[in-house]
């Protein structure tokens, strides 16, 4: 399943799974796609999208009041700074998407009970 998105590019074909987090732009009055490399606006609400995208099988919760993350892409979570990450190797240009602390909380527990390979860390750029 895919998502067309109509940017300064014009028209892209997102894939749902490469995914890791949406976010809202209230600026622009609608929703950030975050893959990898790239973010893709496009129209309606958080909510909105959440829904449409766990009615077809995937799993986006809500990790804060502005952001909900693809559970499935997680690979690191960050306890200092309550985020996480989706690369496997943790550094500079890596992506992260900030949580609230409860959330954060609520999705680590998750994560943990669903796949142990998830662990929480610690911050690799801040270590010396």
């Amino acid at each position: 399943m895919v998502i067309s998105v109509n940017g300064e590019n014009g028209l892209v074909l997102v894939k749902i799974k490469d995914i890791h987090f949406i976010e809202c732009d209230k600026r622009k009055k609608n929703v950030l796609f975050h893959t990898t490399n790239e973010s893709y606006h496009f129209k309606g609400t958080l909510s909105y999208w959440i829904e449409v995208l766990n009615q077809q099988g995937f799993t986006f919760k809500l990790c804060d009041r502005t952001a909900a993350i693809n559970m499935n892409n997680i690979t690191y979570l960050d306890p200092v700074f309550s985020r996480a990450c989706f690369d496997n190797d943790v550094g500079p240009d890596t992506k992260w998407c900030n949580m609230s602390r409860p959330k954060y909380e609520a999705i680590m527990e998750e994560l943990n009970l669903k796949n142990r390979q998830i662990q929480p860390g610690y911050n690799c750029m801040n270590e010396a």
